[in-house]
This record gives C-alpha cells, structure tokens and sequence, in this order.
C-alpha cells in the first residue's frame, strides 16, 4: 500500500504548520509533575517495542501526558521494527496535531523506514518536514537523507544535501562517509575518489575506518590497484587505522584481487587481532589465485592456533572445497567433511553444494549422490551440482532422471539446468541414433514448458544450438539461430563451431563473413574457432589470411591483461593451424617468437612435432617444459604417445605411459589406451597390443563406441602386418559391438584379399552390397591459387586431366629410370600383374601430386602439399620418394595416420606409418 504522510491537518506539504515551543512554565511543570512516571514508562516502552510488543506498550505509549521527549521519539521510531510502520505514521500524525515536537532521532528512523520501503513520495515528505522543521542543520537527518536518496536512485539529490550543509558543518566524518559511499554505491568511483581527496584538501578530519573499507572495497572491485595502493599508504600514517581488523582484511581481500597475493599475506601477518574475517580473507585470498596447498596450510593453522577463539564459517569452508576440489584431495576433502558435519554447517545449504561438487571433482560419484540424497533443503543449485555431475561422468540417463525428480518436486530449473541438460544429451553416441530424438524431446520441452523469456534467452538458445551441432543436426542448429531474437558473441561462435565440428568449414567462413559485414566485435573466441577449422580441413592459405587479419586487428589494441590472455589463445590456436598444415616451421618460429607461454603452448608444439613424425624434437620440448616448471597433463602425454607410434619407439612409450600414472597421477583416458595399442600393432608386436587392449577393457570397463575404437586399432595394425587370425577377430569383435561399422568389413574384405582368400573377401563384399552400407571413397585434393581440386582414383573429371596424365607418365618413366618398382601386394582385385601396376599408378594422391608439380610451371613456389582422407599405400609412399628426388621438388603429404614431407628421395617418417 502507498503511504502518505498526513502532516497537518490539510495533509498538504505546503500548508505544513511547524509545532510551537510550548512556554517555559508549562514546559517545566509538565517535566516536574511526570518525571518520575516518564523515567519509567520509558524503560519498559522501547525494549517492548523493540520486542514486538505493539499492542501493550503502544497503550503505555498513549496513556503518557507528556510525548515531547525521547520517550515518544522511542514509541514511534520502534513501530517499524515490530512491522506497524502505519502505525508509526498514525503516531506522528497525532504528535503533529497535538502540538508535539518529534526529535531528529524520530525522524532519521522514518527516513530509513522510507528507504527500506522504496517509497520516494514518503522521503519526499519527510524531507520536507524536515526544512520546515528546522532539522536542516541535524547532521544526523542530513545523513539519513544523503543514504535515503542514494539508495532509491538518486544521487544527484544526495549530492545536493551535501553540498547545502555550510563550511563548519562539513567537518564531520559522517557527513563525508555516507556521500562518498553514496557514490560508490552508484558505481561512480571516480566521484567518490575526488570527494576523498578534496575532503583531505580542506583540512578536515580525516576519513573513518568504514569510509577507508568502503573506498578500499571499490578499488578493488573497479580493478583500480594504483589508488588502492596510494589509499593504503595514508593507511599506514595512521596509528589508528593500522589498529582496525576489520579495515587490514579489507586490504587483505583487496591486494588478493590484484593479484598481490605476498602483500596479502604480509598485510594478514601484520593483524594484531585476527578474527574469522582475517582468516577468511587470507585463505580466499590463496584460493582465488589458486594457491590451493597455501590455502589449506592455513585452515589448518587457523583451527590449530585458535580453536577456541576462531571458528570455522560458512565462508570458510567454500573457500577451502574449492581448493580441494581443484586438487582432486579426496581423504582432505574426507576429513573436512567430518569437521563440517561436527560444526553443524552441514545443514547450509551453501556448503552442501560445494560438498557434492568437491566429491564430483574428485571422480567419487556415488559420496556426490549421497550427499546429494542426504540433504533436506534442496536449491536449485544443490540439482545443478548433481546434474552437472553426472553429465561430466557420462552418465546420462542419471541425468534425465535427476532432471524429471527435480521437476517433481516443485523446484523449476533455471538456464543452467538446461545447459548441462543439452551437454548430456549431445554425449549419447551418433551411433544409437538417439541423440537427435533426445535432443529434440529437450527442445521442445523447454518450448512448452519455459516461460518465453527463458525459452527465448540467449543462453538457453545457445545450449540448444549447441546441442544440435554435437549430436550432427546442423540444419537444427542454423534454423535456432536463425530465430534467435538475441543473439550475443557466444551465439554467433557457437554456429561457427557447430559447422566446423561439422566439417563444413565453407560454412563456418560465411558466418565469420556475415559478422564483419555487420560490423560486429570479432573476439579471440571467434579467432581461435576459425584457426581450428584451418588446421582441420588443412586449409593453409585461409589460415595465413586469418593470421594476417588478427596480426592487423592485434596491432591497435593496448596490451592489459585480459588482452594479454586473448592473444595467448589465438597464439596456441596458430600453432595448431600451422602444424595441422603441414607448416611445421612456421609453428615453430611462432613458438620460439612468444614471450609468454602455457601448458596449451607447450603442448600444441609437442604435439605438432609427433605428428610430423619429429621424434626427437618433442622430446627435446618436453624436457624444456619440465625445466620450465609447467606440468604435462593428458593431452601433452597424448602427443608423447603418438610421436612414440610415429617412430617405432616402443619402450619409450611404454615409459611414458607409466609415467604419466605414476609420476603425475594423471589417469588414461581411452585416447591415451588406443594410442599404446596403436603404437605395439606398427611395432609389430600383435599379441603384446592384444594384452594390453584386454587389459585395458577390464580395467576401464569402456562403453561400447570406446571398446569398438579399441578393437579397430588393433584391426587396422593387422592389416599392415598382413596378421589374418588376429585381425579376423578383431573384426568379428567389432561386427558384434556395432553390427553397422561398414569401414569394418572393408577391411575384413582387404585382409581377406591381401591374404589370397579371394572367396571370403567377396563374401564380405556381398554382405556389406546387400546391406546398403557404403564405404568412404578415398580422394585426395590440393589448394592451387586459393582454389581447391579433388581427385578420385583413375579420375577423368578434371578440366586438366589431359595434361595430368601425360605427366604422370613422364614422370613413371624418371622414376623407373632410377629403380623405382611398383609394390602391388595391398591391390585388393584379384587381376593380373599388370593390371595391378595400372591401379596404382592411378591412385588419387598421385594425380594430386602430378597436377601440384604441373602448376610450378606457371611460377607457383614452395611445397606442394596434398591431403588424403586414407592411409597412403606403401606403393605410392615409394613413387613419391622417387618423385621428389627426380622433381627436386618438397612433397608434403597428410594422410589419415601423419604428416610426410618427401625432400631428396626421403620421407620424415622413415618408411614408418
């Protein structure tokens, strides 16, 4: 209900009637005669009040003859706190008509009230009284006004009343505390720090410590270090204000936002009497700039010390589970647990959260769910943190379920129960064909039962898109965003990654096009997206465009720290981009060129090297990072792994490997399983990779789509080796895993073929024909003056191929010359010799290669440089050797397995692939 202050009797500010003094006689009498009645009244009217008590003590209230003094003043300012502010007002209504003459205590309590209430019209009023009154020169009204109108909006009206009061009157700290915090309130810290400095300017007293924690809190919040720290200073000048706890915490806090976490530290030293606040701000402190040992050093320190004097709080315990979890301490995190629960903080809410994420990190799923089950009062948070559990563990139909529980209950989920409802469901395998269905019953979920500001909203559309693009329903995805009535950077780079992950990259660049000729804000996000669409469809000239363009962009912007961090990013993405093109010296002019690296950079190089088959090198790399002090994680074993399988290195990887659970407590992921495979099957060693696949099923447990990887990497190593027995079961496995692994049972019908058994082999043919399974047709393409030309085997569809042909023979007839020998063992066709040599000798990459070197007639320079989506036969891996050296000519070829960069008759990969 909006209020009214009933003034006088026309209930009009302007015909507002100020109280008269009463005469001294009368004045005195009323004190003498109710002395002894008001002293008593007054002890029991205010705490009653103060208590609640409306309905006795307002009677006590009335019945007093005299409501001049405190006594009356206590009566009405203690109706607000007992809810009866109407009351209050009745109060003051009847004090105004009867003459009496309300103090400034009163009416600062109003004022309050007024601002709590968010009634402007009231203050309004009050104020008005308040002039009308002769309170203009109460410092106590003027700062209650100054609060009262900073915290409904309006400042300019806050600064007025300051800047009314006369020179004597500023000369109160008070006055000067609410103003600059009225700035700060209203984000205005410029203002705030010119009224600090201009209240020091004229001599005044100097500023309160609350004033200092208010300025210090801003500081640190606006990211304003250099005046924090010239704030600090005058600080330490002040015996005073050294002394204040609550002041150095403040600091404490402040230096840890900067990132000045030794100041931090020596500031918390240097506090006589810490208390729960101290401790809080140091361990956050340590926390936020992920000191997480340092941060539970002194937890520990702080209940060993002062057990008694300092208890652990709510604020305490999410500080040091975030440290815990981001260590993955699991009996740390056991033990703190145990001490929450003998607090008695187990039952907030706040810390069971923090509780179920600690055990989430730390992969104990199932103390997550019984935490989880345990906890009485549920918040939308405490779901979040389960649903987000399972999804990170993969376990999906946990997921929905929980989902539907929590809908049960009442509870409604929020934009990020649907985003990691959307991430669960692009995790189902493509395979099962269930992640379009799923994905389309969470859409229209979220469109029939979501209000349509949710539905609508940009983080809900973006986690919809990306759903879409993961389970491979772009056409989904483009048809959201489309619709999408607000879309923000995130939007737009999500549909850029959905056509990359997508493989279609052309796409990806229309989008990107489409950006700028909106003229919208390009970011690192946006970069580092397109950069990785380069190296994926080795597309080398768009990626130097790309490069180019960033170079332009980066060239005009100041470097702070947030730029900083952006231009690591789209560093790292380079490096990537450069490798995946076969361009592994350019990747590492740029690697040896930054001034600042990460683990991201260290890995993507070690990583380029393995591909390129550069053993030697990414060992090297890795030794520099340990001496560095950076730490590997999965991925940089990940690149070990394979430039170990590139070389042969057997035992090498098998040190890696074991060093990775050993040394770091890193633990395999199904990538790193299938590169050991991987590596033992080129080695040659079948039956120590078949150990090891065995072991590693019985170890992991994998789900169907990792255990048939395991298995086709297995299959494929037979292959190479011509190992039929093995490989017909590994291929069997497969077939009973996934019935419809089409690229399976060519290769069964190839090893069967390579084997001499021409009739199994066209068996498998028959079957996979009658099941309409179609297999991927090997191409090979090269990029010619920004232009890209495919090729088929035996293609006669090129506007070139004339010439192609013609120099593909001179070119058969130069490398014959020099000994080279058709190598047709892997020819899968059962047909004569001859015929044979003419099948390989029309393989696509040749052609590609043919129509490279004839484009160096027309002054095209430097590599040519060929993409195949298969592995590379051994016959045409031989012609090419032979071709560079008859060419003088660098080849660079990425196949399906590595990258191979023929120069002078030789192959970086040392006949090894």
């Amino acid at each position: 209900m909006a209020l009214v202050l009933p003034i006088a009797a026309s209930a009009s500010p302007a015909t507002l009637r100020l109280p008269r003094e009463p005469s001294q006689p009368s004045f005195f009498n009323t004190i003498s005669s109710n002395c002894e009645r008001k002293s008593r009244s007054s002890k029991i009217l205010a705490p009653g009040l103060r208590r609640g008590g409306s309905n006795a003590t307002v009677q006590l209230f009335d019945e007093l003859p005299d409501k001049y003094d405190w006594s009356s003043s206590s009566g009405v300012s203690s109706s607000p706190h007992s809810g009866g502010f109407d009351r209050a007002l009745i109060s003051f209504q009847r004090m105004l008509i009867e003459g009496s003459r309300p103090d400034g205590h009163l009416l600062r309590t109003l004022l309050e009230e007024s601002k709590a209430m968010e009634d402007i019209g009231l203050g309004k009023q009050l104020h008005s009284f308040a002039i009308r009154g002769g309170f203009g020169v109460d410092i106590g009204v003027r700062v209650a006004l100054i609060n009262m109108y900073a915290d409904l909006g309006m400042l300019g009206d806050s600064r007025r009343i300051f800047y009314e009061i006369s020179r004597t009157s500023l000369n109160d700290r008070q006055l000067w505390h609410a103003i600059i915090s009225a700035y700060i309130s209203h984000n205005y810290l410029l203002g705030a720090f010119s009224l600090y400095h201009e209240m020091l300017s004229l001599g005044f007293d100097r500023p309160t410590a609350s004033t200092h924690v208010s300025i210090v809190k801003a500081c640190g919040s606006s990211g304003e270090e250099r005046f924090g720290m010239m704030i600090h200073g005058r600080i330490i000048k002040d015996e005073e204000l050294v002394k204040e706890t609550n002041l150095q915490n403040c600091l404490v806090t402040f230096y840890a936002k900067g990132g000045r976490l030794g100041y931090a530290n020596r500031l918390f030293q240097g506090i006589h009497r810490k208390d729960i606040v101290s401790w809080n701000a140091i361990i956050s402190a340590n926390e936020l700039n992920r000191r997480d040992d340092e941060a539970i050093h002194l937890f520990y320190l702080m209940i060993r010390d002062d057990p008694f004097v300092v208890q652990p709080n709510r604020v305490t315990f999410l500080s040091i589970l975030a440290s815990v979890s981001r260590l993955g301490a699991l009996r740390l995190g056991k033990e703190i647990h145990g001490y929450i629960i003998r607090s008695g903080t187990a039952i907030d809410t706040t810390v069971v959260n923090a509780l179920i994420t600690m055990y989430s990190r730390c992969k104990e799923i199932g103390k997550a769910e019984v935490t989880f089950e345990r906890t009485l009062c549920k918040d939308i948070i405490t779901w979040n943190s389960m649903l987000a559990a399972y999804e990170k563990y993969k376990l999906q139909e946990k997921c929905f379920n929980l989902f539907n529980r929590m809908q049960a209950s009442g509870q409604k989920p929020d934009y990020h129960s649907f985003t990691i409802l959307c991430s669960a469901a692009a995790l189902e395998s493509p395979a099962k064909r269930l992640p379009t269905m799923r994905a389309r019953e969470i859409h229209g979920h979220i469109l029939r039962r979501c209000s349509l500001e949710v539905a609508e909203s940009a983080p809900v559309c973006n986690s919809v898109l990306k759903m879409y693009s993961k389970c491979g329903c772009i056409e989904y995805s483009k048809k959201v965003f489309d619709g999408m009535r607000h879309r923000d950077s995130y939007s737009w780079n999500a549909i850029i990654d959905g056509y990359s992950h997508n493989k279609q990259f052309e796409d990806a660049f229309l989008i990107y096009i489409r950006m700028l000729e909106l003229d919208l804000e390009i970011d690192h996000f946006t970069y580092s997206i397109l950069l990785t669409s380069c190296g994926s469809s080795v597309s080398l000239h768009l990626g130097k465009q790309l490069h180019s363009i960033i170079l332009k962009t980066a060239g005009g912007q100041e470097t702070d720290s947030v730029n900083e961090n952006a231009l690591l990013s789209i560093t790292n993405s380079l490096i990537s981009m450069y490798s995946k093109c076969g361009s592994i010296e350019d990747a590492s002019k740029i690697f040896l060129k930054m001034e600042r690296r990460d683990l991201i950079s260290w890995t993507a190089m070690i990583t380029g090297y393995g591909e390129h088959g550069m053993v030697l090198e990414s060992f090297q790399l890795f030794e520099r990072m340990k001496e560095s002090g950076v730490d590997p994680n999965e991925v940089t074993f990940l690149g070990l792994l394979m430039a170990c399988s590139h070389g042969g290195l057997v035992e090498m990887g098998t040190h890696y490997f074991r060093s990775m659970t050993e040394d770091y407590g890193l633990c395999p992921s199904l990538e790193h399983y299938a590169s050991m495979v991987d590596l033992y099957g080129r080695a040659g060693e079948l039956n120590r990779a078949r150990e090891f696949l065995e072991s590693a099923i019985s170890n992991t447990r994998p789900d169907t789509d990792d255990e048939v990887k395991l298995w086709k990497a297995l299959l494929s190593s037979c292959h190479s080796h011509k190992e039929l027995d093995l490989g017909v079961k590994a291929a069997i496995r497969v077939l009973e895993l996934a019935p419809e692994e089409e690229s399976t049972r060519v290769q069964l019908s190839n090893l069967y073929a390579i084997s001499g058994l021409w009739e199994d082999a066209i068996k498998v043919r028959r079957i996979t024909q009658e099941k309409e399974l179609k297999k991927e047709v090997g191409c090979s393409w090269i990029d010619v003056k920004n232009t890209r030309h495919t090729f088929v085997a035996g293609d006669m569809h090129h506007e070139e191929r004339r010439e192609i042909y013609e120099k593909l023979g001179e070119l058969e007839m130069k490398v014959r010359e020099l000994g080279y020998c058709p190598i047709t063992d892997f020819v899968v066709h059962d047909v004569e010799e001859i015929e044979k040599e003419a099948i390989v000798q029309s393989h696509s990459e040749r052609l590609a290669v043919a129509f490279g070197l004839l484009k160096r007639r027309t002054g095209i320079t430097g590599a040519v440089q060929v993409i195949k989506n298969l592995r590379v036969c051994r016959d045409c891996h031989n012609w090419m050797k032979f071709t560079s050296l008859v060419e003088k000519a660098e080849i660079v070829l990425r196949d399906s397995r590595r990258f191979h960069c023929f120069r002078d008759g030789k192959c970086t990969c040392g006949d090894f692939w």
